[in-house]
């Protein structure tokens, strides 16, 4: 999946994503506060991919262009389980936050290699607004 999803698609609720991505409220424009706090809190390459993620709201992103363009190219670690690593770097925000994990991910379809990542159109902006003070 590399095309952009709709606030109201479907796709995202067919996420391969488990703990911490289904047991608490999603992101919304009352957690401003809380999505500045969650920034402040996540690892710095964490943020990095992340932020990544939020210059693209609602497209999917494949493990291997967050790895070239969010954390510096390609390095010994496979870009799939490098990438989830980082990610990893957002417990700390996460457990704090009282609220699911900010982005989505779909593993690769049979035959293929490598997930693909997104956040959602609402949530990005959420800490697009808390960033910028908007």
């Amino acid at each position: 999946m590399t095309e952009y999803l709709a606030e109201v698609d479907p796709r995202w609720a067919e996420h391969s994503g488990e703990e911490g991505h289904y047991e608490a409220p999603e992101w919304g424009p009352e957690d401003l506060e809380r999505a500045s706090v969650f920034m402040k809190e996540i690892a710095p390459q964490a943020r990095l991919v992340f932020e990544y993620l939020l210059r693209n709201p609602g497209r999917g992103v494949h493990c291997t262009e967050l790895v070239d363009k969010a954390l510096g190219g390609p390095n010994e670690a496979d870009p799939a389980r490098r990438v989830a690593g980082v990610l990893s770097g957002m417990s700390k925000g996460h457990g704090n936050s009282g609220r699911r994990l900010p982005f989505y991910w779909w593993e690769a379809p049979k035959g293929l290699v490598g997930a693909t990542y997104a956040v959602r159109p609402s949530v990005a902006g959420v800490f697009l607004a808390a960033r910028f003070g908007e």
